[in-house]
């Protein structure tokens, strides 16, 4: 099965994220700031994937992305990342005046550039 960006639930539905393993550079990575919280004066968690799937779950079409769940001992876990959390920015780009289909589109064309555990 192909690395997924997420787990999934019976409800609300989560996206998956199917990855394809492509060239990689060691110092390729998929930066991803996080807010503690949906506070715009929360602390920020700036997190550097390095490969997928990343272990992470959120509510499917759903803005501001705050994450449901994390995999134990997934890469986002590993990086402290938890639930109730926030994406604020995925690689350069601040998400958090996007579409969800925009956020989560640019968040898969980068996911699709980690290679797999």
């Amino acid at each position: 099965m192909g690395a997924t960006c997420c787990s999934q639930d019976a409800a609300p539905k989560v996206e998956a994220v199917q990855v394809d393993q492509q060239s990689f550079s060691a110092d390729d990575t998929l930066a991803m700031t996080f807010r503690t919280n949906t506070s715009p004066d929360s602390a920020k968690l700036v997190v550097k994937f390095k490969k997928g799937p990343l272990g992470m779950s959120f509510n499917q079409k759903a803005m501001p992305m705050v994450i449901k769940s994390v995999t134990e001992g997934g890469e986002a876990g590993i990086l402290g990342v938890q639930a109730g959390m926030m994406i604020e920015k995925i690689g350069d780009e601040d998400i958090s005046e996007t579409t969800y289909e925009d956020a989560f589109a640019l968040m898969r064309s980068m996911v699709e550039k980690l290679p797999k555990a």
